[in-house]
C-alpha cells in the first residue's frame, strides 16, 4: 500500500533530512576584469532546498526555489548572476565548520559555506543585492527516527540552532553591504506525513509541529536581530493549518496541512521522499520574492 511504503521511508528520515535541506559545493563561475563591474549578484545559502535536490534523479538540479527566485529576478535585472552555494546535507555546524561541501575564497583557501559567503560579500560589496538563506532542517531532522520523534534530541538540537544561526546570521549581516537585501526562510513540516499512520500516527504529527513553531520562532528571533527579512516557508505550505480537511485522490480526506505536504513535496507518491518537487519549489521562490 502507498502510504504504508511512504511510512516505511520515514524510518529512515534523518538521512532524506540529510539530502532534503542542501546543494552543491559549486556556485557560478565568478567574473573577473572589466566585466566584473557592471555585473550584480543574488546569493544563495543552505542546505538541499537551496541546491535542489531532487530525488527522481538523485542529485541537485535547476529546480530549487533559489533557480525559480533568480529567474523572477533576473527579468529586472540583465546583469544579475546567481552565486548557488546551497549544499546538500548541510547542518548549521557545517555550515560554520565545513562538511558535505567545501569552497574557495578569494585567497585560493578552502573554506566553509558561511566563509565562502562573507568573504564574497566583503570583496564584491553592494554589487551583491539579494542574498537567501535557509538552514536547520538536517539539525532537527536527526531527531526522527522511525516515525518517532527524540524529544531529548529536538531539544538539544533547537540549543544548537539557536547557537548557530545567531553566529551565521550575523557573520552575513556584519559583512554585507548596507544595500544587500537578506531574506530567511523559516521551515516546513516534512513530518506531517505520519499523520496517515492512524492514531499514533497523528500523535507524532502534532509533537512535531510543536518542534517546527519552536524552530521556526528561533531563526525568526535571529533573522530580526540581524536584519533579514523572513521568508515564511511554514505559512507557504499551510504546515500549522489541521484544519479543515481536505479530499486527496486515494487518501480520503486530510487535514490541510498533510494534502499541502502530499502536493508539493515526493513523500506521498512511489518516491516516498520528503523533498519538495518542482511546484513545491516554485511556491517557496513566490514566497521569497517579496521579501527582496
Amino acid at each position: 500500500m502507498r502510504i504504508r511504503r511512504s511510512l516505511a521511508a520515514l524510518a529512515t528520515a534523518a538521512t532524506l533530512m540529510g539530502t532534503l535541506i542542501g546543494g552543491s559545493a559549486g556556485a557560478s563561475a565568478e567574473p573577473v576584469g572589466a566585466d566584473r563591474a557592471a555585473l550584480t549578484y543574488y546569493v544563495s545559502l543552505g542546505d538541499s532546498l537551496a541546491s535542489g535536490f531532487q530525488p527522481d534523479v538523485q542529485r541537485d538540479t535547476d529546480q530549487s526555489y533559489t533557480d525559480k527566485l533568480f529567474a523572477q529576478l533576473k527579468k529586472t535585472d540583465a546583469n544579475l548572476r546567481h552565486i548557488k552555494l546551497g549544499c546538500t546535507g548541510e547542518t548549521t555546524a557545517t555550515m560554520i565548520k565545513r562538511g558535505p561541501c567545501s569552497y574557495q575564497d578569494s585567497a585560493g583557501r578552502t573554506v566553509s559555506q558561511l566563509d565562502k559567503a562573507v568573504d564574497f560579500l566583503k570583496v564584491n560589496g553592494a554589487q551583491v543585492k539579494f542574498l537567501t538563506l535557509n538552514i536547520g532542517g538536517n539539525d532537527l531532522g536527526v531527531c526522527f527516527q522511525a516515525g518517532a520523534i527524540d524529544v531529548n534530541c529536538s531539544l538539544q538540537a533547537l540549543k544548537t540552532v539557536d547557537t548557530n544561526v545567531g553566529r551565521i546570521t550575523s557573520a552575513i549581516n556584519a559583512a554585507s553591504s548596507t544595500q544587500t537585501h537578506l531574506a530567511g526562510a523559516n521551515s516546513f513540516n516534512p513530518f506531517l506525513v505520519t499523520f496517515l499512520a492512524g492514531a499514533q500516527g497523528k500523535v507524532t504529527a502534532l509533537q512535531s509541529a510543536g518542534g517546527q513553531q519552536a524552530f521556526n520562532e528561533i531563526v525568526a528571533k535571529h533573522y530580526k536581530a540581524n536584519h533579514f527579512t523572513l521568508v515564511d516557508f511554514a505559512a507557504a505550505y499551510s504546515s500549522f493549518a489541521f484544519t479543515p480537511d481536505v479530499d486527496v485522490a486515494g487518501l480520503g480526506k486530510v487535514p490541510t496541512n498533510v494534502a499541502r505536504l502530499c502536493q508539493f513535496t515526493f513523500v506521498c507518491g512511489a518516491l516516498q521522499d520528503i523533498h519538495p518537487n518542482p511546484a513545491g519549489h516554485q511556491v517557496f521562490a513566490d514566497t521569497a520574492r517579496p521579501a527582496l
